[in-house]
């Protein structure tokens, strides 16, 4: 009787400690997994792996306060096994319970993963000015691989043959992929633009005959502000396979104005300067690059009224003025058109480009 009693005794003491321990590296280890990129799901696995080492060991001192139990219980399994192959059923049992936990292990340690996986790349885009929609999509991309591949490796370690899943997800995802290939071709197009970004939010570009300020840039299409208050939707395969003119890359921007005057009015050496003075002038235009003035052409133009059968031809003398001027700043062009009307008011004047292609 005192036998039994200290048996219960010391496995009372041995399992309390063995729990004690167990739970003091759980928490030495969860503390100190908590300060990384883990996910919580993970740090709670390893925490409750690194306990395994301690009840084992308590297991196995309890086992040696306990031997008359452990006899006994043998004892009724061998009665039970009697004629059986006890052997190969223990065997068995072993690689079961086994191949059992491992897949246990795989599905926490795969959940875990790609959480923490998917919180990287949540996390790391978000450096790169992403927008949350696109972060999540592309985190759950990688999540689903990670779960996947987990399938895989736990059919494998059951030793289920995997030839018939894999056909049937081959001709779906090829039957699949055929019907929506051009929705697949925006968003690759789309993961380009976001990777590349050749322009971002808020830019004004002509992209696919449109010109306008971004609003947003989808996965699967980009929306523009065009200047006249409409918002269009253009599919990223169009924005990707055309020609995209960002006006608002740069700081500056170039305009032209064409000048038209009589030739009796134009001198060589005067004229230009002039016309160059006047510019340089406006605080508005970019004194680098410099402004520069030349004859473009000569022409001849017939004038008088129509009833006079006579007529009077003279020659008539074009010049393109061109200047740099800040980029948005398209009030410069009409400075700068009032200011060579003021002092040349005689001269035709048209703009020939804006600067803003607008």
């Amino acid at each position: 009787m005192a036998g039994i009693i200290l048996s219960v005794f010391l496995t009372i003491v041995v399992v309390a400690v063995a729990l004690g321990i167990a739970l003091w590296l759980r928490r030495l280890v969860v503390h100190r997994l908590k300060k990384t990129v883990l996910d919580n799901w993970l740090v709670q696995t390893f925490g409750a792996l690194v306990t395994i080492p301690a009840l084992i060991l308590g297991v196995l001192l309890v086992s040696l306060t306990v031997t008359n139990s452990v006899n006994f219980i043998l004892a009724a399994w061998n009665g039970v096994t009697a004629g059986l192959q006890q052997k190969d059923i223990a065997n068995g049992i072993r690689a079961l319970l086994w191949d059992f936990f491992i897949t246990v292990l795989i599905i926490i340690l795969a959940i875990g993963v790609g959480r923490t996986v998917m919180r990287l790349i949540v996390g790391r885009l978000g450096a790169e000015h992403l927008d949350i929609n696109i972060r999540t999509l592309i985190g759950r991309i990688f999540y689903g691989l990670i779960i996947m591949v987990s399938v895989f490796w736990i059919l494998s370690l059951w030793q289920i043959s995997i030839d018939v899943p894999i056909a049937v997800i081959s001709a779906i995802s090829v039957a699949f992929t055929f019907a929506i290939q051009d929705i697949l071709k925006d968003l690759v197009a789309g993961l380009y633009i976001l990777f590349e970004r050749p322009f971002h939010i808020g830019d004004l570009v002509s992209a696919a005959e449109y010109t306008g300020r971004v609003e947003n840039i989808e996965l699967r299409a980009t929306k523009i502000r065009l200047t006249s208050g409409q918002e269009i939707t253009i599919p990223n395969a169009m924005v990707f396979g055309g020609i995209v003119v960002n006006n608002t890359q740069f700081d500056e921007r170039r305009a032209a104005i064409t000048l038209t005057m009589p030739q009796e009015e134009f001198d060589k050496d005067e004229t230009p300067a002039k016309i160059l003075k006047i510019v340089r002038e406006l605080e508005s235009v970019l004194a680098k690059p410099e402004p520069h003035v030349y004859v473009v052409h000569y022409m001849g133009a017939t004038g008088g009224s129509p009833d006079d059968k006579t007529g009077s031809s003279s020659q008539m003398v074009v010049l393109t003025l061109r200047f740099w001027m800040p980029s948005g700043r398209y009030d410069t062009v009409t400075e700068v058109m009032s200011a060579l009307h003021s002092a040349l008011p005689t001269v035709d004047l048209l703009v020939e480009d804006s600067g803003g292609n607008v």
